[in-house]
């Protein structure tokens, strides 16, 4: 449905306006645009997912001498999954509910190329039909600007890499302590080792500082083209709902605007971006013409959005070999 009504959206506007062709494909290359704008967020997204769940490079020795503690302290009988779960225990999970959702959601905006195979037909539809093909426009729109609030409100975390640092720090510590009680009943060699774990304990730190800085650096990238696309969308729509009064120059105006609109979504400011996003979602939720399809397709971003990782203060995998 969705396909046949973005077709609709321009092979109506065509025949309303009784214009040229050239008009409606200024119209078309604006939808383009947005297609393609929507199409790179959604590759972000599910960019962003995946970099939350791959585990942190590891050299063939730290592999194998992860392997050789695992699988000797474990608790459970060695099998063939046993071995390598010991070898790759960060193996992400698959979550069916986020493959359905990014699946969906190529094949809504992949649906746009449709249009121009169509666009010299010169079909006659009705205006009611142009008027409910916009609608389905729209709701690609705002499924865009809601996706950013989304993500904003439920930030990525890169879980192994946290993990890695977390046990690294933990095993850093007990050593620590232990050293401690030792030193104070008079081990006075174990004074050098203190140093040492002191000197790791604050490589940790920046190991750690690293992860935060890149997991927003992720998410200003993954907001910022979701702005875009949703900015882009805007403008499609309403140049869609002023074809008639808008001549053959004002179209081809149209997609440089679009640009220098979309430009302005950067991932380098981004308590801007936040804010714009905020504020471009409270205006859909207020705007009667946009409202009634902006909370159902927010309910479904924030769902989608909390189910990227089934439980983030979890190691992945690690726990079965402790049992």
């Amino acid at each position: 449905m969705r396909r046949w009504a973005v077709s609709v959206l321009i092979m109506g506007s065509l025949a309303l306006g009784g214009c040229s062709v050239e008009k409606a494909r200024a119209l078309q290359g604006a939808a383009l645009q947005f297609r393609n704008e929507s199409l790179s967020a959604i590759e972000a997204i599910d960019t962003m997912r995946k970099r939350e769940l791959e585990a942190p490079t590891r050299s063939s020795a730290e592999i194998r001498q992860a392997f050789v503690n695992r699988i000797l302290n474990s608790k459970v009988e060695v099998s063939g999954e046993i071995i390598d779960l010991a070898i790759d225990p960060f193996q992400p999970p698959k979550v069916a509910e986020w493959d359905t959702f990014i699946a969906d959601l190529r094949n809504q905006y992949e649906g746009f190329s449709e249009i121009f195979n169509k666009l010299d037909s010169r079909s006659t539809v009705s205006r009611d039909e142009v008027k409910k093909s916009a609608e389905y426009a729209k709701t690609l729109t705002v499924q865009m600007a809601v996706l950013a609030k989304a993500i904003s409100d439920n930030p990525p975390v890169l879980v192994q890499h946290r993990t890695t640092a977390i046990v690294k720090l933990q095993a850093i510590k007990k050593e620590y302590q232990s050293i401690q009680a030792r030193i104070k009943a008079g081990e006075t060699a174990l004074i050098a080792r203190k140093a040492e774990l002191e000197n790791q304990a604050g490589e940790v730190l920046g190991e750690w500082q690293q992860i935060k800085q890149e997991e927003q650096r992720i998410l200003e990238l993954t907001v910022a083209q979701c702005m875009r696309a949703a900015a882009m969308g805007k403008e499609v729509i309403e140049a869609a709902n002023h074809y008639d009064d808008l001549d053959l120059n004002q179209m081809n105006a149209l997609i440089p605007r679009i640009l220098t609109t979309a430009s302005t979504f950067t991932g380098r400011d981004y308590t801007t971006l936040r804010t714009k996003a905020t504020r471009i979602v409270s205006e859909i939720q207020t705007d009667p013409l946009w409202r009634g399809v902006a909370q159902k397709l927010l309910d479904q971003a924030n769902a989608a959005a909390g189910s990227r990782i089934p439980d983030r203060g979890e190691e992945v995998g690690i726990r079965n070999l402790e049992k």
